[in-house]
């Protein structure tokens, strides 16, 4: 039971943290004058990826990547949805969104195996 308890928690993290970090990368793009869905997809995928990783009660890693492709799906389906006049043309908001999120994921892997060693813990 506190294994599930534990996971229900790390979700709620991760969405709590999806919801505040794209609304406050929104808001400092939209003060810099900066192109807004690069940096909102940017900054939300890697605070998505680190905060499953660090939350996650166990497996950890698998934990990440299953966010990594729950949060890849739902940017591609937002992209297509919230189309701006600016990103008609480009799919470069949504190859910096996964880019992202991988360099997240490989930093938690290199750091999970350099001070945890088992990939599956």
């Amino acid at each position: 039971m506190n294994q599930a308890l534990g996971f229900l928690i790390s979700i709620v993290i991760v969405i709590f943290v999806f919801v505040v970090s794209a609304t406050a990368a929104g808001l400092f793009a939209e003060t810099l004058g900066l192109w807004k869905k690069p940096i909102i997809g940017a900054v939300a995928a890697a605070c998505v990826v680190f905060s499953a990783y660090v939350s996650a009660p166990r497996y950890k890693l698998l934990s990440a990547a299953i966010w990594l492709i729950i949060g890849a799906i739902s940017a591609w389906v937002l992209s297509s949805i919230f189309m701006y006049a600016e990103d008609a043309a480009t799919s470069l908001p949504l190859y910096i969104t996964y880019t992202s999120g991988l360099v997240t994921l490989m930093a938690c892997t290199i750091w999970h195996k350099k001070h945890i060693g088992d990939v599956l813990r």
